[in-house]
């Protein structure tokens, strides 16, 4: 089962639609956004589109009644603790919400949070810990979002083009180079 994830798209609608067509090129079961829609519209085009969405609120998400009634529910507040794909997740927007959740190690087997807007992706354990970057582009001049195969666990940043076409990176590598840590 595949996972599309996506954070920080600050009311950039065309990139969060070229996002899903290519999490639906990809044949993603889930998209996971961590935060910052802004505008609820900004995520108009996941209503009614197949793929389950789940999210966590993030710090500049202030019409949150709006951002509900959009995606139909889908948001939460961070952390969030969800079974996808069997795998247990945690989830929030920064990583300063999930320093209590990751103290004890190995609850997780997935963590992710966005909010830096820099693309990451590192191991701790049996858990990875990854931030997608930013589905807006207006920090690192490149507008990305990652997908993961929970069944291996593999994770590949991606950039987010026009349409939704990127090439997708050999297996076992990503296709920009996240930090890694």
């Amino acid at each position: 089962m595949k996972a599309g994830i996506l954070s920080d798209s600050h009311d950039q609608r065309n990139a969060v639609e070229d996002a899903l067509a290519l999490f639906r090129g990809e044949g993603v079961a889930v998209v996971l956004h961590l935060g910052d829609v802004c505008r609820p519209d900004t995520i108009a085009a996941f209503r009614g589109c197949g793929i389950p969405l789940v999210g966590v609120y993030g710090n500049n998400d202030y019409e949150r009644e709006e951002l509900q009634a959009v995606s139909g529910g889908a948001f939460q507040r961070g952390p969030y603790r969800p079974v996808i794909g069997g795998r247990k997740v945690l989830m929030a927007h920064s990583f300063d919400e999930l320093q209590e959740e990751i103290g004890e190690g190995g609850k997780f087997d997935l963590i992710l949070f966005g909010h830096t807007h820099r693309p990451l992706t590192m191991r701790i354990g049996r858990a990875l810990i990854l931030n997608p970057g930013e589905a807006c582009g207006f920090l690192g001049g490149k507008a990305t979002c990652a997908v993961i195969d929970l069944d291996t666990m593999e994770a590949s940043i991606r950039e987010i083009r026009a349409g939704g076409a990127a090439e997708a990176p050999p297996p076992g590598e990503v296709a920009l180079t996240p930090r890694k840590r």
